[in-house]
C-alpha cells in the first residue's frame, strides 16, 4: 500500500527534450537580434562620443592658436620636416600654418596624447595607435600592413569652386549637378577639386588652390618649391626649408564660418571596404592618422557617404561605384560608415549629429562649406 501510494518520478520523453531544445532555440533566436542591436547602438554612441571629443579638441585648438588645425601639406610628409630645430635638435611642431602633418596629428595635444605629438621620428610616429580614432562599429584600433596606424575618421573638403583658379579673376564656380548622376572620378571635377591641381593625385599643393572647409590644406609646402631648389628637408643642423603657397586660405579662424557653427560639418568617418578593415583600403586607408592631405584623413563632400557594406559598393547597380572594388588604385574619397542609418559627423560647434546615407548631395556639400550661404535645416540630413 505505502509503494502504490508513492509519487513516482518519471523522466523526459526524448520527444518533450527536442521540443524543450526547439523553444530555447526559438527564443534565442528571437533575443539575438535585439542584443546584437543594443550592442550596435553602444558601439555607434560610443563612435558618436569619440566624434564629440574631436569636436571639443577643435575648440581648445581655436582656444590656444586662434583658428582651426589645418589639413596637411600632401601625401607621403614626415613629421622631421614640420619641426621647429634640425634632426639632431627637433624642437617643437610647427603651428597649423606650417604643419604638414594633418589636423590629427595636430590635435593630439587636447586629446591628452602630448607624448605621442612629442615623438620626432616618422617611422615610431606613424605606427602609435590612437584609440579615439577608430569607430567600435567598424574594427578595433588597426595597424596596416606597413606598419602604419590607421584611423575611421576624416575632415571634410567640399566642392565650390575650380581648382586651381588661374587668379581671382576667374572664379567658376562648380555645381553638384556635375556630380549627378555619379560618374566616379572620370567625367567630372572631382579629382581636381580633391587634390586641387590639375587633375593629378597627390603632390605638393598648387597655387590658387580652393580650400572652402573649415579644415584647409596646409599654405606651405617642402616639395614641389618655385624655383626648384628653393625648399629642402631637414638636415642633422638646420629644420626643413619651404615656402608659403599664394593664393591660398590660410587656417580658418572661427569668424570664418559665415555658414553658421552649427550648420558646418569638419569631420565625419569615412567609408572603408568592408573587406579591407583588417589591411586597410588601396590608397586611401593606408597611410593612417599622421599623413598629410591624403584620402586617410581628409575625404570629399562633392560624393554621397555610403555603408561599408558591399550592397553600397561592390555590387552597387552603379557600375562607377562597383569599380572601386575592382583594384586597390582608386583614390577612395567618400565619406561612410559600418551604420546602418548614416555617418556620425562632428560640426564646427563640436556637437554630433547623425547623417543619412540617403541626405541629398547638395545639402551634403553644403554641409561640407564654411562660407556657402547656404540654409540648412536639421531635418534635410
Amino acid at each position: 500500500m505505502l509503494n502504490s501510494k508513492r509519487h513516482r518520478m518519471r523522466a523526459f520523453t526524448l520527444v518533450e527534450l527536442l521540443v524543450v531544445i526547439a523553444i530555447i532555440g526559438v527564443l534565442v533566436a528571437l533575443l539575438l537580434p535585439a542584443i546584437q542591436a543594443a550592442r550596435e547602438a553602444a558601439r555607434r554612441t560610443q563612435c558618436s562620443n569619440q566624434l564629440r571629443q574631436v569636436g571639443i579638441a577643435m575648440q581648445n585648438h581655436v582656444s590656444t592658436y586662434k583658428v582651426f588645425p589645418t589639413g596637411g601639406e600632401s601625401n607621403g610628409v614626415s613629421v622631421e620636416d614640420y619641426m621647429t630645430g634640425g634632426l639632431s635638435n627637433p624642437g617643437r611642431p610647427n603651428g597649423p600654418n606650417k604643419q604638414g602633418l594633418s589636423w590629427a596629428f595636430q590635435l593630439l595635444p587636447y586629446l591628452e596624447q602630448e607624448n605621442v605629438q612629442a615623438i620626432t621620428k616618422t617611422a615610431q610616429l606613424s605606427e602609435v595607435l590612437i584609440e579615439g580614432y577608430f569607430c567600435p562599429s567598424r574594427r578595433a584600433p588597426t595597424i596596416s600592413p606597413s606598419g602604419r596606424a590607421l584611423m575611421d575618421y576624416a575632415a571634410a573638403q567640399p566642392y565650390t569652386f575650380r581648382c586651381p583658379k588661374n587668379g581671382p579673376e576667374e572664379p567658376w564656380p562648380y555645381t553638384i549637378n556635375d556630380m549627378l548622376p555619379f560618374k566616379g572620378l572620370s567625367g567630372t571635377y572631382g579629382l581636381r577639386a580633391y587634390w586641387c591641381n590639375n587633375g593629378g593625385r597627390g603632390g605638393p599643393a598648387n597655387d590658387n588652390g580652393v580650400y572652402d572647409g573649415v579644415i584647409v590644406r596646409t599654405p606651405y609646402r617642402v616639395r614641389g618649391c618655385n624655383p626648384a631648389g628653393a625648399c629642402s628637408p631637414a638636415t642633422a643642423a638646420q629644420p626643413a626649408r619651404g615656402q608659403l603657397v599664394n593664393g591660398v586660405p590660410t587656417a580658418t579662424k572661427m569668424a570664418q564660418i559665415e555658414d553658421g557653427t552649427s550648420n558646418t560639418m569638419v569631420v565625419s568617418e569615412k567609408l572603408v571596404r568592408s573587406d579591407r578593415y583588417l589591411g586597410g583600403q588601396n590608397v586611401s586607408d593606408d597611410r593612417g592618422w599622421s599623413d598629410g592631405w591624403d584620402p586617410d584623413v581628409i575625404r570629399f563632400t562633392g560624393f554621397p557617404p555610403l555603408p561599408d557594406d558591399d550592397t553600397g559598393i561592390c555590387y552597387s547597380s552603379n557600375t562607377n561605384l562597383s569599380k572601386y572594388c575592382s583594384g586597390d588604385d582608386q583614390d577612395v574619397m567618400f565619406f561612410g560608415s559600418a551604420h546602418s542609418a548614416g555617418v556620425n559627423s562632428t560640426f564646427a560647434d563640436a556637437s554630433v549629429h547623425l547623417i543619412s546615407f540617403d541626405v541629398d548631395l547638395a545639402v551634403f556639400n553644403a554641409l561640407g562649406t564654411r562660407a556657402g550661404a547656404e540654409t540648412i535645416d536639421a531635418s534635410a540630413y
